[in-house]
């Protein structure tokens, strides 16, 4: 989104150049030759950056400047002085400026201020926004589970030392990037920026000028410098993800930064020094990756310093409810729904499910049965058909030679006789969804029959 800067000042040609400088650089830009032509457009549609000249011809430009600020408090005012006209600036600075630029002036300089405005508004903005997510996200990386309770150990580990560089090692849908969060926002850099990048998603030609940004005419289509992530990043954390599949030449590069903590812009020629923590993520075997020649070593081993590794679902099954549970009440709020919870037979589904995509698969399971359920308690009916086919061969192959009910040594044939009959009425009135006439028919039942059987079993409440 471009941004939108309005220029105040009764000199047509400083109007016009600026104008046409500014344009150049992508800029959305207005001209006022006066204060009440200006309010008039600033009070009908704002603007993101006012350049404000002091002296107007019908107006103060320090009392536009109350005006502007009392009308949008966002609103950025750079106020345009005579040269060495101190006591102005100071003013206008008292009176909410953001800075002030004495005439004459380069461009170049209106330009890097412009620069500086902005950037510093967009970390400003990714910092509001990560902070109002913080409690949120804390409180999702949820389990009781040991290996959950040692990863949370290591989260606070890696977060007390702010320059060591991590690796987190995990499968898709583990929670990655969570746990990057974690470390950032817990550590010294928490007021400073995180910024994520998934290189693979990138081409490596665009990737380069990501990380490291660019030269203005550094390449056909770079109209202007660009900062880099690792610039725009400075003092906070920069998150790698799928680390795996970084293109050899960056990898080269990468290095160079772990180690002397500098880079250069793609076509540039001096150095720029930061002081980025670096955290990086991958689902691949990177062991295997180093064996194939697509992957350094000695890049390995600058990324896994401070190693930690994000248990599977399947590998923590006692956790399986309680993340259901957390899920449910989010979309259960989200869609309006009067849910309370999870059926007896719903839960044993997912708790025997061995979930290859992890936390992320769960989740969205849980919001397609919250959004498909009509009753209070989530049924089977609700679960996914492949979910449910895949439970069932998963228990063929973990128990090819299961005894038999009567062969167990506490076998009750009554009690055995109640619990098939209850299971059968139980998924009988999930299938024909609560229909007791239906459900009479596919069972070969009268109604009555049918009520008696709900009734024996504890069953009448819930159907």
């Amino acid at each position: 989104m471009a941004i939108d800067i309005l220029v105040v000042d009764d000199e047509e040609m400083i109007r016009w150049t600026l104008k046409e400088a500014l344009e150049s650089e992508g800029y959305n830009v207005n001209t006022f030759e006066n204060g009440r032509d200006f309010l008039t457009y600033f009070n009908a549609n704002g603007g993101d950056i006012v350049l404000l000249d002091v002296r107007l011809p019908d107006s103060n430009g320090l009392d536009l400047l109350l005006e502007v600020t009392r009308i949008d408090p966002d609103a950025i005012v750079v106020i345009m002085t005579a040269f060495g006209d101190v006591d102005t600036a100071v003013s206008a600075m008292k009176r909410g400026a953001f800075d002030y630029i004495s005439k004459p002036y380069s461009l170049e300089e209106v330009s890097l201020l412009i620069n500086k405005i902005v950037q510093a508004n967009l970390l400003k903005s990714q910092l509001h926004h990560y902070q109002e997510r913080l409690e949120n996200q804390f409180s999702r990386i949820l389990g009781e589970n040991q290996k959950m309770k040692q990863l949370r150990e290591h989260i606070q580990m890696a977060a007390k030392t702010d320059r060591t560089t991590v690796l987190i090692r995990g499968e898709s849908g583990t929670g990655k990037e969570l746990v990057a969060r974690q470390i950032h926002f817990q550590s010294g850099r928490a007021d400073k920026p995180f910024i994520d990048v998934n290189a693979a998603a990138v081409s490596s030609t665009l990737l380069e000028s990501e990380l490291f940004g660019h030269e203005k005419g550094a390449f056909t289509d770079a109209q202007r410098q660009k900062k880099g992530l690792f610039e725009l990043a400075n003092g906070g954390t920069l998150f790698l993800d799928e680390i795996g599949d970084l293109d050899p030449s960056l990898q080269v590069k990468l290095l160079r930064v772990l180690q002397e903590r500098k880079f250069r812009r793609v076509g540039g020629t001096s150095d720029i020094h930061v002081g980025v923590r670096i955290i990086s993520a991958t689902n691949a075997d990177l062991e295997k990756a180093i064996e194939d020649g697509r992957l350094r070593q000695d890049l390995f081993y600058r990324l896994n310093v401070f190693t930690i590794n994000l248990p599977p679902l399947r590998d923590r099954r006692d956790d399986i409810m309680l993340l259901a549970k957390y899920f449910l009440e989010e979309f259960r709020k989200e869609f309006s729904k009067d849910i309370s919870g999870f059926r007896e037979d719903t839960c044993k589904i997912l708790e025997s499910y061995s979930f290859p995509g992890n936390v992320r698969e769960l989740r969205n399971i849980i919001e397609r049965a919250t959004l498909l359920e009509t009753t209070s308690q989530i049924r089977p009916s609700s679960m996914p058909e492949e979910l449910k086919k895949a439970v069932e061969l998963e228990y063929v192959s973990y128990n090819p030679v299961e005894k038999k009910p009567w062969q167990m040594p506490d076998f009750n044939f009554k009690e055995y006789i109640d619990s098939v009959e209850k299971q059968i009425v139980t998924e009988v009135m999930a299938e024909a969804d609560g229909k007791k006439s239906k459900a009479a028919e596919m069972l070969g039942l009268t109604r009555f029959a049918l009520r008696h059987q709900l009734k024996k079993h504890d069953l009448d409440s819930e159907f």
